[in-house]
């Protein structure tokens, strides 16, 4: 008997990305973000796919958790939230993906919260654990920052002063990963002015070995917000 597994790689419309709670409109404020975007995802498993990003997407900003979600929003099958304490530290992050119509849901927690601020030539590290589900094993990443200095970029033909952040990640146990994200930030908020990222994993599951990459770049827009 043959099986067919079908996939799908769906943008998101601006009229699907919630902002609960509106900002001043301010740069860093809360509500909703445009990016263009350029980038893709694959997986080797059951016979592999890959899913394209679209040219523009949406982050948002919203209250919640420790203090601030971060959440981007590549595709409908794609999304990644991080959740912030009010001193910019790290407390943790979901990372959604959606293949071949069977979605997973990893949540991981810093215990305690990893820093996300310092001085150019600063750096420093923390752990994030995965805790063991019905359908993942326990995993434990190590995050490596750097802050590299201030940089000015353009966003719609203003200039802009960014902090340059690097981050690497490495994860052991049963999800191998290695990530590599460059993250270009207004001063004083969590707004992402440009990111680069890749990201590439081995994990062990019913089928054997399944292998992800993925690599993209987001550049903002527009420094106000929508709501």
């Amino acid at each position: 008997m043959l099986f067919l597994f079908r996939d799908r790689a769906t943008p998101v419309a601006r009229e699907e990305v919630t902002t609960l709670v509106p900002g001043g409109g301010r740069p860093g404020d809360a509500g909703l973000y445009l990016y263009t975007t350029r980038g893709f995802e694959t997986t080797d498993a059951l016979m592999g796919a890959r899913h394209d990003y679209p040219a523009q997407t949406y982050l948002t900003i919203q209250p919640g958790g420790c203090g601030t979600l971060v959440r981007w929003q590549a595709l409908r099958e794609r999304w990644t939230e991080h959740d912030y304490c009010p001193d910019g530290s790290l407390a943790g992050s979901q990372h959604f993906r959606r293949w071949f119509g069977v979605g997973n849901l990893d949540r991981w927690v810093c215990s305690p919260p990893i820093s996300t601020r310092g001085e150019p030539g600063e750096s420093w590290e923390g752990v994030c654990t995965r805790e063991a589900g019905s359908n993942v094993a326990a995993a434990e990443r190590v995050l490596r920052h750097e802050a590299v200095g201030y940089e000015t970029l353009e966003v719609g033909g203003e200039q802009v002063e960014t902090l340059h952040l690097r981050s690497r990640s490495i994860g052991t146990g049963a999800s191998l990963s290695e990530d590599t994200t460059e993250t270009w930030i207004l001063p004083g908020t969590l707004l992402i002015v440009r990111q680069t990222s890749s990201i590439s994993s081995t994990t062990q599951s019913r089928i054997g070995s399944v292998h992800y990459y993925e690599e993209y770049e987001i550049t903002l827009v527009s420094l106000q917000p929508s709501s």
